[in-house]
C-alpha cells in the first residue's frame, strides 16, 4: 500500500523556537501508551518532571499545562526540555505528527500538512509550482480495490485539481465551476451572517473573536488579485483534505461546500484587512488561514457543524 503527499510535503521541518504559535501552546498534549511506558521508566530529573506532569482524562492521558496554557516542558527559549534531555525519540506520538493529517483509502494512505501550523501555511500558500501528489512510500506491492464511492472522489478531486490549477480563469470563476461540477449548493449567506453562525461555534482563542469583527464588515465579492496563486492552494488544500472522506456523491457535494466557504472566509478576511489598512500582506494572508484551521479545522465539532449546515 503506497502513501502519497503533495509535492511540497517533504520540504516541511518544525521551526521551533522561531514559531510564533507554537503548538506547544493553548492544546492539550495526549500522550500514547508507547511513549507512557517511556516516561514511566525514564530516569533523572527530567523523568522525575515528566511524571510529575502526568494526567489520566477520560478521553486519555495527558500532561497538565501550565496556567498559561503552556505546555509544563516547553521552556524559555521556546524549545522542548524532553526533547533537549532525551532527544525527539522521548516525545509523544501527537508531537511528532502535528501538523501532519492522514486520509486513508483502500489502496493508498494519503498525508499532508494542516494550516493550523504557521510554517505550514507558509509553505503551502508560497507554492508556485502545480500541486500533484506523489507517492511517499510504500509498504507493499499488494494491489487493493477501491470502493466505488472511493472511486468516484479520487475521480472528482482529480477533475477539480485540474480546474482549480487552470489559471486562464480568476480563482472565482474557477470556484464557480467547481460547485456546478459537484452538484454543489452553496448557501448564500452573507460574511456577518456566516460571521454569526462561526461565533455560535466552540471558540479556542479570543483572536479569532477579531477576525470575526472584521468578517462581519467585510465582502466575498472584493477583489484580491494580488492572492490568486496563494487562494488557488488554499482551494485545493481544502478539497484534498476535507472531500477524501466523502461517503456518497452528496457528502462530496457538501464538502466541496465547506471547502469554498474556507477560501471565501480567509479571502473576505483579507479584503477586509486590505480596505482597513490599505494594504494586507502574505504574512496577513498565512495567519488568517492559521487560524482559520485552529479554530474551524482542528475541532472535529466546528468541522461536523458547518458540513451539516452544507447538507440542508
Amino acid at each position: 500500500m503506497k502513501t502519497f503527499a503533495p509535492n511540497y510535503y517533504p520540504s516541511f521541518r518544525c521551526i521551533a523556537d522561531k514559531c510564533r504559535h507554537s503548538c506547544c501552546v493553548g492544546w492539550d498534549v495526549y500522550i500514547d501508551e508507547e511513549t507512557q511506558e517511556k516516561y514511566r521508566n525514564m530516569g533523572g530529573e527530567i523523568g522525575e518532571r515528566v511524571r510529575a506532569h502526568m494526567r489520566e482524562k477520560e478521553d486519555g492521558v495527558c500532561f497538565s499545562m501550565c496556567e498559561n496554557g503552556n505546555c509544563p516542558f516547553l521552556n524559555e527559549r521556546g524549545l522542548c526540555d524532553i526533547i533537549l534531555a532525551k532527544g525527539e525519540g522521548y516525545i509523544s506520538e501527537i508531537c511528532t505528527e502535528h501538523p501532519r493529517f492522514y486520509n486513508f483509502f483502500s489502496d493508498r494512505t494519503e498525508v499532508g500538512l494542516g494550516l493550523s501550523c504557521e510554517e505550514a501555511a507558509r509553505i503551502i500558500l508560497s507554492q508556485t509550482e502545480k500541486t500533484v501528489l506523489l507517492p511517499f512510500s510504500e509498504d507493499d506491492e499488494e494491489e487493493y480495490e477501491l470502493y466505488p464511492e472511493e472511486e468516484y472522489v479520487l475521480a472528482k478531486r482529480a477533475e477539480i485539481f485540474d480546474i482549480l490549477q487552470n489559471e486562464s480563469k480568476c480563482i472565482e470563476e474557477r470556484a464557480q465551476e467547481i460547485l456546478r461540477i459537484s452538484g454543489a449548493r452553496f448557501p448564500q449567506k452573507s460574511p456577518a451572517e456566516w460571521a454569526k453562525i462561526f461565533q455560535s461555534l466552540e471558540m479556542l482563542d479570543s483572536t479569532w473573536q477579531e477576525a470575526l469583527k472584521l468578517l462581519e464588515n467585510s465582502s466575498f465579492g472584493a477583489e484580491m488579485t494580488e492572492f490568486e496563486l496563494p487562494f488557488e492552494k488554499l482551494y485545493l488544500y481544502f478539497v484534498y483534505r476535507h472531500t477524501a472522506c466523502a461517503e456518497s456523491e452528496a457528502d462530496f457535494a457538501a464538502r466541496i461546500c465547506f471547502a469554498n466557504l474556507s477560501f471565501s472566509v480567509i479571502r473576505a478576511l483579507c479584503a477586509a484587512k486590505k480596505e482597513q489598512n490599505g494594504v494586507c500582506s502574505f504574512d496577513d494572508l498565512c495567519d488568517f488561514a492559521r487560524r482559520y484551521s485552529a479554530e474551524i479545522e482542528y475541532s472535529e465539532e466546528n468541522t461536523a457543524a458547518l458540513i451539516n449546515i452544507m447538507e440542508e
